[in-house]
């Protein structure tokens, strides 16, 4: 895959493959390279505009269905079931294949991997929301889903951490992360720390999570940055339908700020989702959702209901398309789709987007 990068970057990309594929053969490791790439185009409309009233919009969207990412991972093995591994991994845009603020902004982290103990990684890290919540979610990883009335909370990855993952043991496993971003003297300073349980057997899987990213003072200003999030979710196949269900709460502390988020400085947030995926044929994948949040605090509420396909052109290309509204409460403004482009106050919001997917 050939990106616009400058020519610090390409050098150092270039460098790290040739190492790893050296490393391949002297130390009997083994690196793969990797990656996903997304691109489609998105209707919205009622967008809210800075003198009032709305407008609609018609553009290019590289990550509605998914965010585009390339990755390295290499393993070594080292005797008695011990391995060494590492994983480097970069989201970018496909519109102008930028990668953002910084190269390996998913992954970026060593550590170990036992058959016996699990593994623990030391380095950046997608957060726990992200991995495990995303995956009772109806709707995955869309512009359209969970992550859409939980503003971004759920998405992400987290720095400066320490991640253990356990083995998995008669279909039940756990997780724990901790982010060690304090300062001296104020050990709770930006501190996040999260842990999940999963359990599958069978047809069923079901998922438990809690996690916690404080501010700067070491508390919960922000309802959808500086928080505490619980949540439980499961799926259930029946055939070739498969049922989906589960409930957030979000809470932050007194001092809460109002942001363009959250605009009452509303402290509680509970979510409600239900949905479906149906295998209508060997190639075609029939998605649907049904959200629902509540804020305290005169915040409002919005239910947002999405319906889609994804179509299988072969195992590793696909072709999407998906519509969504969002039906808005109070003083409540949630877009149909993740990102900026808000409604007005209590107003509903439609969006549609289509594109393609291919793996690597």
């Amino acid at each position: 895959m050939l990106m616009k990068l400058n020519p610090v970057l390409a050098g150092a990309m270039a460098s790290l493959i040739s190492l790893g594929m050296a490393g391949a053969a002297n130390a009997q490791s083994s690196v793969t390279l990797y990656g996903r790439i997304t691109g489609g185009v998105d209707y919205l409309n009622k967008i809210a505009q800075s003198g009032g009233g709305h407008a609609d919009t018609l553009r290019y969207a590289g990550g509605n269905w998914g965010t585009s990412w390339w990755g390295l991972r290499a393993k070594e093995d080292l005797g008695g079931g011990l391995s060494a591994v590492m994983n480097l991994e970069s989201a970018f845009a496909t519109d102008n294949g930028q990668t953002g603020n910084s190269l390996f902004n998913r992954y970026a982290y060593v550590g170990l991997a036992s058959s016996t103990y699990g593994s623990l990684w030391l380095g950046r890290a997608m957060g726990l929301p992200d991995s495990e919540i995303s995956a009772v979610d109806p709707m995955g990883y869309q512009a359209t889903s969970l992550g859409t009335l939980q503003n971004g909370r759920i998405w992400g990855s987290r720095a400066n951490t320490i991640t253990y993952n356990s083995p998995v043991w008669g279909g039940l496993s756990f997780r724990g992360q901790a982010g060690l971003n304090g300062t001296a003297g104020q050990f709770n300073s930006g501190r996040q720390l999260a842990g999940s349980i999963s359990y599958q057997s069978g047809p069923l899987v079901v998922k438990g999570l809690y996690e916690e990213i404080r501010d700067i003072d070491g508390g919960f200003n922000s309802l959808y940055t500086a928080s505490k999030l619980y949540a439980a979710g499961a799926a259930y196949q029946v055939r070739d339908l498969k049922l989906y269900g589960g409930y957030a709460l979000t809470r932050s502390g007194a001092n809460t700020v109002a942001t363009a988020d959250n605009p009452t400085g509303a402290t509680k947030q509970q979510l409600f989702w239900v949905g479906a995926n149906y295998q209508a044929t060997p190639a075609l994948v029939l998605i649907g959702g049904a959200y629902r949040a509540n804020r305290n605090n005169a915040g409002g509420n919005g239910t947002l209901l999405a319906v889609g396909g994804n179509y299988y052109l072969s195992k590793r290309t696909m072709l999407y398309g998906t519509v969504g509204t969002v039906l808005n409460g109070g003083n409540a403004a949630f877009s149909a789709e993740a990102g900026n482009n808000r409604p007005l106050a209590g107003s509903s919001q439609q969006g549609v987007y289509t594109g393609m997917v291919h793996w690597f």
